[in-house]
């Protein structure tokens, strides 16, 4: 009997593309549960997914029929040999279905009228010139808003002709596919980290002090939230995980860890009992890796993208003080922790 998940003529659909060119670590990330909703629905089927920049190699790592070779570079106008090696490559292949997975992507919809493809997918613009590419135009107005759904959204329209496209089962969850051996590298590597902080059973609580533009909050508002975990919880280790300039938000007030390789960073992450972390590529990684977050939302909506993931929640940080923040922390951890 076939997978119900797999549709009737999942045995012609060999080839699919789906058209992301961009080198966000978030966006790409975003993009999991729709790769893992084309495993279960063409398990035969090699994807090929075209983005910028190096992120989505090492996300993709462990899907074994996603490949990220085609990928322009992060500033393709800095690069344009580049690009048109990448749209030469493109040109040459000849696809059974194509994707364009988000709502409203100028890049996507040009790549979606350039690649050869029999099946073209992608959300109506309610622009002729724009909309005649497609073989399979669903409407955005009836899908879900955060935009891990998105794509899983649009291709269950397509697929199932369901009035809404919720049928199928429920929606995969963001994930990296971290080995085992990865999550234990990454807790060894973290309680390396901690060493100066004592070991044991007390919880770890991570801290990720950095965001852009105006999700990032207040050097003052982190001092504060640490002071408040400390009295509330004394038992409480606290690592601050620095970003990609390796440099300390916290002004060296608890350990800190800095860890460029993308899957080695989610495996410390993952080890974490909870991380408190700003909207982000990085906060959608700990959500990747399986790490229960607190995710602090400034600018950004968190019903676009907040955690899914159960135990995991969204914060409004503009009305959120670190005493309450730090209260909401202490009803997340084991009852031990508390003071």
């Amino acid at each position: 009997m076939r997978d119900p998940k797999t549709s009737a003529k999942a045995e012609s659909v060999r080839r699919i593309v789906v058209l992301r060119p961009n080198h966000r670590i978030g966006n790409t990330l975003l993009l999991t549960p729709l790769m893992q909703e084309l495993e279960a629905r063409f398990p035969e089927a090699r994807v090929d997914l075209v983005s910028a920049g190096s992120v989505a190699r090492p996300i993709f790592e462990r899907y074994r029929n996603v490949s990220a070779e085609h990928a322009f570079p992060g500033k393709s106008y800095r690069h344009p040999g580049k690009v048109l090696s990448v749209l030469l490559h493109l040109r040459r292949e000849r696809y059974d279905l194509a994707i364009d997975p988000t709502v409203r992507s100028r890049a996507g919809r040009f790549l979606l009228r350039f690649v050869r493809a029999k099946r073209r997918l992608g959300f109506r613009w309610g622009d002729s010139g724009k909309d005649r590419v497609l073989t399979d135009a669903i409407e955005p107005a009836a899908a879900p808003p955060h935009h891990a759904e998105l794509p899983v959204y649009l291709l269950r329209a397509s697929m199932l002709r369901a009035p809404e496209g919720r049928e199928g089962g429920a929606l995969p969850m963001m994930d990296l596919r971290l080995t085992d051996e990865e999550r234990r590298e990454g807790a060894r590597a973290l309680e390396s980290a901690l060493a100066s902080s004592g070991s044991g059973p007390a919880p770890i609580v991570g801290l990720f002090a950095h965001a852009t533009g105006a999700k990032c909050l207040p050097p003052e508002w982190w001092h504060e939230l640490v002071r408040q975990l400390r009295q509330r919880s004394p038992a409480l280790r606290l690592i601050e995980f620095t970003p990609e300039d390796a440099r300390s938000r916290l002004d060296g007030l608890v350990p800190s860890t800095y860890t460029p390789q993308l899957r080695a960073l989610a495996a410390k992450l993952a080890a974490t009992s909870l991380v408190v972390i700003p909207d982000g590529g990085v906060m959608h990684l700990a959500e990747a890796a399986g790490a229960q977050t607190v995710a602090l939302f400034r600018t950004t909506s968190p019903a676009q993208y907040g955690p899914r993931r159960p135990g995991s929640v969204s914060v409004d940080a503009n009305d959120a003080s670190p005493e309450k923040v730090a209260a909401l922390i202490g009803t997340r951890l084991p009852k031990s922790a508390g003071a």
